[in-house]
């Protein structure tokens, strides 16, 4: 799996299912989110390089941060 070169791929990934910033969560390492339906899930990434552009995508748009 090729980390994404582009904001648009990660944008893509992250949003493409109709979430938003506001559904993000952050706690450390760890990106948490809201389904349209309420429920919390923890976004398990098992690849470090894909995780970080994704962390860093969502810190670098304001999402929430608990530590």
């Amino acid at each position: 799996m090729d980390v994404p070169e582009s904001e648009q791929e990660i944008d893509a990934f992250l949003f493409g299912s109709g979430l938003t910033v506001d559904d993000y969560v952050m706690d450390g390492d760890v990106i948490s989110y809201r389904s349209a339906n309420g429920r919390e899930f923890d976004l398990l990434i098992d690849h470090e390089g894909l995780a970080a552009a994704y962390r860093a995508r969502l810190i670098e748009l304001g999402v929430k941060r608990l530590s």
